[in-house]
């Protein structure tokens, strides 16, 4: 539901306060913990079943980014980029990261500090310009950190005591008040003048795609801008990416947890629904390219904060509706489809 909300504001996030609140809350933990979610039932072990599902991402991938493609040919006329392919189409980056994550998996899974090494390469990594949106490596290495640590978190039990299993009233309304002091948080500095937007475009270094010189110097931190020339200049310009790259990490890490603790325990709607996540993630975004390309999201979006509630409104009633079991049942072949084929007879049947 937030991945919703997050895209169908997104281009009209920047004309008004709470459209961009909102976005830069949302993106503050929403991918972490999806990725976290996806490391958690993961595992370092190539077993044929482990093979197929990383084979079915890819899969899945590539049939989405002939989808896209078509549509955009049909809609926009445009052709197919030098990019098709190397860049992933828009939502698209989740599965070839998630795949990413779970080839490397097993060869982390062997050094003695994997959380170490995540984290390192995380905060490393936009130090390196070249280091992109090709096969979406930028935000593979941005987010593996919750990835491994997720992993690491059920190899070793860290989940499985009561604390967490059943959290307390106390526990459950400390992250309550976390979620909560982030948001107001927002609201606060969304109601300075100027807003949070003139005091920090932090939705440019929630997107994970760029270098530490390109953020520095569009999405300066208030007036410091370490983004300098020569050797001095650089060991600023690291030094201050891997400082605010580091806090944002804690931060997603945190909310993440307290998110995972408010989550209710008990079997409900939302958990048969919860069953059907990519049918959602791999559905909105044609949903989502449809209002925006016919321009209703323009047009809601021109009633100010009343067009974000609006937008919002609609997001959760497009993730409830793809969500149902109609949906997964009309579009399960282009969701998961099936893939026994391209296996040997017995390895097909370990799958299962």
């Amino acid at each position: 539901m937030l991945v919703v909300i997050g895209h169908l504001i997104s281009t009209v996030r920047t004309d008004t306060e709470l459209g961009f609140a909102l976005y830069a809350y949302i993106y503050l933990f929403h991918m972490p913990a999806m990725i976290a979610l996806s490391g958690l039932f993961s595992k370092p072990e190539v077993t044929p079943k482990a093979i197929a599902s990383t084979v079915q991402l890819v899969v899945v991938w590539l049939a989405w980014e002939g989808i896209w493609a078509v549509l955009r040919g049909l809609v926009e006329g445009k052709h197919l980029s030098q990019s098709f392919l190397v860049s992933p189409a828009w939502t698209l980056w989740f599965l070839v990261s998630l795949a990413t994550m779970r080839i490397l998996l097993p060869y982390i899974a062997r050094v003695r500090h994997p959380l170490a090494l995540a984290t390192g390469l995380a905060l490393i990594a936009p130090l390196l310009p070249a280091i992109g949106v090709n096969f979406s490596a930028a935000r593979t290495l941005a987010f593996l950190p919750f990835f491994v640590g997720a992993w690491l978190a059920r190899e070793h039990g860290w989940l499985s005591g009561d604390w967490f299993m059943a959290p307390t009233r106390a526990l459950r309304a400390g992250a309550w008040a976390l979620l909560g002091a982030v948001a107001a948080a927002m609201a606060v500095l969304a109601l300075l003048p100027g807003g949070l937007r003139g005091l920090w475009r932090i939705d440019r270094w929630l997107t994970h795609r760029d270098s530490y010189a390109w953020m520095f110097a569009n999405a300066p931190v208030g007036g410091w801008d370490a983004n300098g020339s020569g050797v001095a200049g650089w060991f600023g310009l690291a030094g201050g990416g891997i400082l605010v790259g580091g806090l944002l990490m804690l931060l997603a890490a945190a909310m993440t947890l307290a998110l995972l603790l408010i989550v209710s325990r008990t079997h409900s709607i939302a958990t048969v629904w919860g069953a059907r996540t990519l049918y959602v993630y791999l559905l909105h975004g044609v949903v989502v390219w449809a209002l925006r390309e016919s321009g209703v999201v323009d047009s809601i979006g021109e009633l100010g904060w009343v067009g974000i509630v609006i937008l919002t409104g609609i997001s959760v009633g497009v993730a409830a509706l793809l969500s149902t079991a109609v949906v997964s049942k009309v579009f399960r072949p282009i969701v998961e489809p099936r893939i026994d084929w391209l296996f040997r007879r017995d390895d097909a049947s370990a799958t299962r």
